[in-house]
């Protein structure tokens, strides 16, 4: 009777684990190409970049590796009071020179924009505006073609060559 409420008790513990798993956030995983744009200066260079919300909630850009801030996490809020999700992010990466790279943006559908800022011991050094589209979607295969199976008669009368006689 002690072996099978251990091993009840034991189960029991087992499924609560597996219900309380953490949930894939919709993010995860996607990829964006965007255009980085700096604000105040009157010929900026476009900056073009990907975006990666990697899996267990990092994120992660060329630009930002580039500058020498690492790949860090980020916080995410959901808005579904327009009817469709509007992901709401934010990320602050910091490097050993004390310096902060900090983004904020939305992602709605395949769109995302928002704000990039580099700071410096408080100091807001670069500021960027940045929109791109989702850039790893799963390409639909197409359908494969119809193969016709050959049709014969059955109410065709079958002839007899050989003849005995």
């Amino acid at each position: 009777m002690k072996k099978l409420t251990l091993l009840l008790l034991l189960s029991a513990f087992t499924i609560a684990g597996f219900a309380q798993a953490k949930k894939k956030h919709p993010l995860s995983g996607r990829i964006y190409a965007v255009t980085l744009i700096e604000e105040g200066k009157k010929k900026s260079e476009p900056i073009n970049d990907n975006v990666s919300f990697l899996a267990g909630e990092k994120f992660n850009t060329n630009f930002m590796f580039q500058a020498q801030f690492p790949q860090t996490d980020y916080q995410c809020e959901t808005d579904s009071s327009s009817g469709s999700p509007v992901y709401k992010f934010t990320v602050e990466s910091k490097n050993s020179d004390e310096g902060r790279f900090s983004w904020e943006g939305s992602v709605e559908g395949d769109n995302i924009s928002g704000t990039a800022l580099i700071r410096k011991k408080g100091k807001i050094i670069h500021s960027y505006n940045f929109t791109g589209t989702h850039k790893n979607k799963k390409k639909v295969k197409p359908a494969p073609k119809a193969v016709v199976a050959p049709v014969t008669d059955s109410t065709a009368i079958k002839t007899d060559s050989t003849k005995t006689e």
